[in-house]
């Protein structure tokens, strides 16, 4: 049949009409399909090429994309079903009023130009509702479409404010509208059978959601970036879990949640303004990435039991009192962050074999001895520092890498032992803890960066004989009680070593022969001895002389506020060292007094 006959003859039925700017550079290709058997379709593209017999086209028009009028005829609108256009560039309302018996999978993404749909009364049932990456404007009208259902999307359209639905029993294993402008409440009260995944994400003038009861498994639900106002209730939905994400909502003081016993992966509720107690009693699952940092007024957090695995804890910068119960979650590890919880007293765990490669407990409240000996994954960067009514700490063994402790600023008392903890290295921090006497220390081949131990109570010796890694910058002033250190055999580079302020005897810095002094050592104002001055600089003529000039060339050394070395004193001559030392081979620069 010829295409004017087919032409001429088909001038009966319905038709539909639509816009389109689609040029040469792209491809016009609709589809449609029929509620059962087949049905006459013809298509004119408004491009004066006369009509196309097909339920499906796959055209380029020879223009640049003038807009074109595209009419479709058939027999009877009714007799169709499915719609599909993705990306052929709709321009204005697509007036779909004369497809009483749509369902199935509608499909009008990535139509920017598309600002409007219009929609009749249907039964079908929906397995696809795509209307994503366009530019729908206002309100869209869905309540004439009681068989939603399946996976709805209507996500990227930031002219959208609103979305009006009627009732619908139909499993929603999908629905998306994120990234629009929905504005004020989101009423979901009608579809009981809501679950899978769930996004409303960035849309800041969203301000409530309200759902019913629906037994659906929740594999995600995303509400963060929006204006979530009060209490945001939750209570309806026991198959919550997944990733769940409601956070950066500054308005929302409250959740509320019904007993659940799926997995989460995620639980996101940072950023908000939650307040008072968080209750999470209900949810056994808990797990995974789990951040509620950032809630000031947040006073405390309740959870059930649960054996999940987290890699993430975050509730830092929160307003935690008292102690914080952890002691039903055995899976505690990864990435640990409670600090700067200037009210929180404690932290209760329980035992945990998973690694921790972050544990922050800084700048709280912590108070006594923080019991620490049922995590025998600590390890990575372990941070506790400013806490200054923390007199103690007990460790278990660990054979985890350290890269950072420090403890810097707290109350400890006595002896600090650190004798489980074999993979010590990177940055040990100890500053300010006026009470704390001495360090235990256990064998370790780590590599230290940084080793402070300054305005501490260090007394008699300390012993550091056992880190084989020690190096970087090394400081231990201010300790009027310490009167010697007992060094390592160490291989590694110093960039800074200062030993001032102590009350030193005689140091011997023979075991780090094999080191490199990259920097200025001082030894200052530790009341030696004109015999303890004269050994330590023939020593450090010995080194940088005899057994590693390479090592230990051009140091700058401070030995001032001690006694002035002489020529005799304990049987050393200290001014011959001198003179070696600031010759021309070794180019030491040394100050005494």
């Amino acid at each position: 049949m010829g295409r004017g006959t087919f032409r001429s003859q088909n001038k009966v039925g319905e038709t539909m009409s639509f816009q389109t700017n689609s040029d040469s550079g792209t491809t016009f290709n609709p589809l449609v399909t029929f509620l059962s058997g087949s049905d006459r379709v013809s298509w004119d593209l408004g491009d004066g090429s006369g009509y196309i017999a097909d339920s499906s086209l796959s055209y380029s028009y020879p223009d640049a994309g003038t807009t074109k009028t595209v009419t479709l005829r058939t027999n009877k609108l009714s007799n169709l079903k499915q719609f599909q256009g993705f990306n052929i560039n709709i321009v204005g309302n697509l007036d779909m009023s004369g497809w009483d018996n749509l369902g199935g999978n509608f499909i009008v993404t990535f139509n920017t130009d598309l600002t409007g749909i219009t929609h009749t009364s249907s039964a079908e049932v929906f397995s696809q509702y795509y209307a994503y990456g366009c530019g729908l404007v206002g309100n869209h009208d869905m309540s004439m479409l009681p068989g939603l259902g399946g996976q709805f999307r209507i996500n990227s359209n930031p002219n959208l404010t609103g979305i009006t639905h009627t009732y619908s029993p139909q499993i929603f294993t999908n629905y998306t509208a994120s990234s629009c402008d929905i504005t004020g409440n989101y009423d979901m009260s009608m579809f009981p059978n809501l679950g899978g995944g769930f996004s409303v994400n960035f849309n800041p003038l969203l301000t409530g959601i309200t759902h019913t009861y629906s037994p659906q498994i929740f594999t995600n639900y995303q509400a963060q970036s929006c204006g979530l106002t009060g209490n945001h209730d939750m209570s309806m939905l026991p198959g919550l879990g997944g990733d769940f994400q409601i956070y950066s909502n500054s308005a929302l003081t409250g959740i509320t949640h019904t007993a659940s016993t799926e997995v989460f992966t995620k639980y996101l509720a940072n950023s908000c303004n939650l307040t008072g107690n968080h209750d999470m009693s209900g949810l056994s699952g808990l797990g995974g990435n789990f951040q509620i940092h950032v809630n000031p007024l947040l006073t405390s957090i309740t959870h059930a039991a649960s054996t999940e695995v987290f890699t993430q804890y975050y509730a830092f910068s929160c307003g935690l009192t008292g102690n914080h119960d952890m002691s039903m979650l055995p899976g505690l590890g990864g990435d640990f962050r409670i600090r700067s919880n200037s009210a929180l007293t404690s932290i209760t765990h329980t035992a945990s074999t998973e690694t921790f490669s972050n544990y922050f407990a800084y700048d709280c409240g912590l108070t006594g001895n923080h019991d620490m000996s049922m995590l025998h994954g600590l390890g990575g960067s372990f941070q506790i520092q400013s806490n200054s009514a923390l007199t103690s700490i007990t460790h278990t063994a660990s054979t985890e890498t350290f890269n950072i402790y420090n403890v810097d600023s707290c109350g400890l008392v006595g002896n600090h032992d650190m004798s489980m903890l074999p993979g010590l290295g990177g940055n040990f921090f100890g500053l300010n803890n006026l009470n704390l006497t001495s360090i235990t220390h256990t064998a370790s081949t780590e590599t230290f960066n940084a080793y402070w131990l300054g305005n501490c109570n260090l007394t008699g010796n300390h012993d550091m004989s056992m880190l084989s890694g020690l190096g970087g910058n090394f400081q231990i002033n201010d300790n009027p009680l310490l009167t010697s250190i007992t060094h390592p055999v160490s291989t590694q580079t110093f960039t800074y070593y200062q030993v001032s302020s102590c009350n030193l005897d005689y140091v011997n810095f023979l075991p780090l022969s094999g080191a490199t002094i990259n920097g200025d050592i001082d030894l200052r104002a530790n009341g030696m001895t004109a015999t303890e001055v004269n050994h330590i600089l023939v020593d450090f003529d010995n080194l940088s002389t005899n057994l590693n000039p390479s090592g230990w060339s051009g140091v700058t050394l401070d030995i001032s506020i001690n006694a002035t070395p002489d020529t005799t004193s304990g049987g050393f001559n200290g001014i011959a060292a001198i003179d070696s030392l600031t010759g021309i081979t070794n180019n030491w620069s040394i100050t005494t007094s």
